[in-house]
């Protein structure tokens, strides 16, 4: 492996590690990591009871030079809305086609996790209530909306639960009216 592939692993690590502790939060349920590393899935984990569960994270931002350009001329801080769920949808399918080959592990037992770093989950006023059925034909065990707008600042994220329907919506940061940076 690489340098360039090792950090990007340790990148992921720490995402995966922010998620793991806003799952837990919410969800309460704890999902161990022993920090074993794969590839198709990017992570397994372990539910309470021991069975192991795959997590696989994917990142939906526009192109950095475009996002730097737009900020520069336009001053526009976030992807919009409307791209931001197109490129959802893309990025789902193309992790379902992923989730279908061969060399996937635990394919019928993944939890997709979809990084926003660039459209803050607030914003995504298209995801109503009327979409809770459009994720069930994927083969994922939970996909998870990820927002890590607020990372940086807060120290935690927080989620949308696309799928399973009835954990379907936001969950908020535990401390919402807590300060940036501390």
């Amino acid at each position: 492996m690489s340098d360039r592939e090792l950090g990007k692993k340790m990148i992921e690590e720490g995402d995966l590690l922010s998620f793991l502790e806003a799952y837990r939060e919410n969800i309460e349920e704890h999902l161990s990591y022993n920090h074993g590393r794969c590839e198709r899935p990017d992570f397994i984990c372990y539910r309470p009871d021991g069975t192991p569960v795959g997590v696989e994270l994917v990142r939906v931002m526009r192109n950095p030079v475009l996002a730097q350009a737009q900020y520069i001329l336009e001053r526009i801080d976030f992807m919009d809305s409307e791209s931001a769920v197109e490129m959802l949808y893309q990025m789902i399918e193309k992790k379902e086609k992923k989730r279908l080959e061969p060399d996937w592990a635990l394919p019928d037992n993944t939890i997709l996790v979809i990084q926003f770093v660039d459209c803050p989950v607030t914003n995504l006023y298209q995801l109503d209530e009327s979409l809770k059925d459009d994720f069930r034909s994927y083969g994922f065990d939970e996909i998870w909306i990820a927002d890590y707008n607020g990372l940086e600042a807060y120290g935690d994220i927080e989620l949308f639960c696309l799928y399973p329907p009835e954990w379907w919506g936001f969950y908020e940061r535990k401390s919402p009216g807590r300060k940036p940076y501390g």
